[in-house]
């Protein structure tokens, strides 16, 4: 066969395929490789700094360099104005890491920014003494701004600081279209926050569909508010119980469900609780649809009482417990009450049966974490249906 000329080589695809294409593709990068991207060539460099590529964002500052850290920060204070969805990911036990995080939100509350969700992860050690003040200094000067009015959704409960009721009035009051507000976190010390903030959210925050707290700061007033004939729906509430008791009626939890028929509650139970005071938690006036238990305890009355009262509701569940057939003959009972479950994680070995029951009895079961066998490692294998 005669030799292929050099005009008949195969040319590079990169310089035919369309911009919106490559700028669907440079959006799942991390804001590193982003930058990486930009300096391959003008057309990328160009492809970057559209708005699309920007929209959702996840800056992580874990492991990088300074140098590496002053490059992202350039680019990302470049293309800022493109984002509306960003996540902050720091190790809070480096300094400058920390530095990085204070800067992107002091330049953010200083321009006309159009994010309209932020949450906020801290991974790694806390330092002695290290309160996050810096950090929330930077979160009240964002929602301060009366120029940032488009935030929806602010979801705090990956950052493990202690919120005093200023810092919420602030987050809130100047964020009328705010729709989720999350403060659930898992912050060490003394609550200083009071009802009556939470309550008062409502108010600054019409549109508020998603709360989350910890369950000691309900109120009737707060649910007053939300019963409110011109409120509009209220989907969520997401409860974080660490022990700590209020008082409210189930005349409160039936009047909620009549009110906002998709009303539905979450509630997580703190590894310090005890089994006998979650006992108090499981009430059949409240739509629970996720319950999630933090610690290694024999869990067959509760989920005997999960199944029994939620079984209408419950749609995801995650539970680390003691193995023993009683457990796996309390999960098989839960597979057949709750058929509308989508997730069930169990972070101990359980029999077959137990996965052919949630299998069987649970249509819309998405993914599933139920080893049957021994693992090794902190993570157990999760499926996917």
């Amino acid at each position: 066969m005669p030799r292929r000329m050099a005009d008949d080589e195969p040319q590079s695809p990169w310089p035919f395929i369309p911009v919106e294409m490559l700028a669907h593709v440079f959006s799942f990068l991390s804001v590193k490789d982003r930058v990486l991207a930009s300096r391959v060539c003008k057309n990328w460099a160009a492809t970057v700094s559209t708005s699309y590529v920007w929209r959702y964002t996840e800056i992580s500052f874990e492991d990088e360099s300074p140098s590496e850290m002053y490059f992202m920060l350039m680019k990302f204070l470049h293309c800022m104005e493109h984002i509306w969805y960003l996540k902050m990911v720091l190790d809070q036990a480096r300094n400058i890491n920390r530095r990085g995080i204070c800067d992107l939100l002091e330049a953010m509350a200083d321009r006309n920014c159009k994010l309209r969700s932020l949450r906020i992860v801290c991974a790694g050690t806390s330092p002695f003494f290290y309160s996050g003040q810096d950090i929330l200094q930077g979160i009240r000067r964002l929602c301060y701004n009366p120029d940032n009015t488009a935030l929806q959704h602010l979801d705090f409960r990956g950052m493990p600081f202690l919120l005093d009721n200023n810092t919420v009035w602030l987050m809130t009051a100047y964020s009328p279209h705010l729709r989720t507000f999350l403060i659930n976190n898992h912050a060490a010390g003394v609550n200083m926050l009071k009802p009556d903030t939470v309550a008062d959210v409502l108010i600054h925050c019409p549109k508020l569909s998603t709360l989350g707290v910890t369950y000691v700061l309900l109120s009737v007033k707060m649910f007053r508010r939300l019963l409110h004939p011109d409120r509009e729906p209220f989907k969520y509430l997401d409860i974080y119980y660490n022990g700590m008791n209020c008082h409210i009626p189930d005349e409160i939890w039936a009047a909620m469900a009549e009110r906002h028929p998709k009303f539905r509650v979450g509630i997580e139970f703190a590894a310090v609780v005890h089994v006998r005071k979650m006992a108090e938690m499981f009430r059949p006036s409240i739509p629970v649809s996720t319950l999630h238990f933090n610690n290694f305890a024999y869990m067959v009355d509760q989920l005997g009482l999960a199944a029994r009262y939620y079984s209408q509701t419950l749609e995801v569940l995650e539970l680390f417990a003691i193995a023993s057939s009683d457990l796996n003959l309390a999960l098989i009972e839960l597979a057949k009450r709750c058929v509308r479950l989508r997730e069930i994680h169990c972070y101990c070995g359980v029999s077959t049966e137990v996965v052919s029951a949630f299998i069987q009895h649970c249509p819309n079961l998405k993914k599933y974490t139920l080893p049957t066998t021994r693992w090794y490692g902190d993570n157990p294998p999760t499926v996917y249906l």
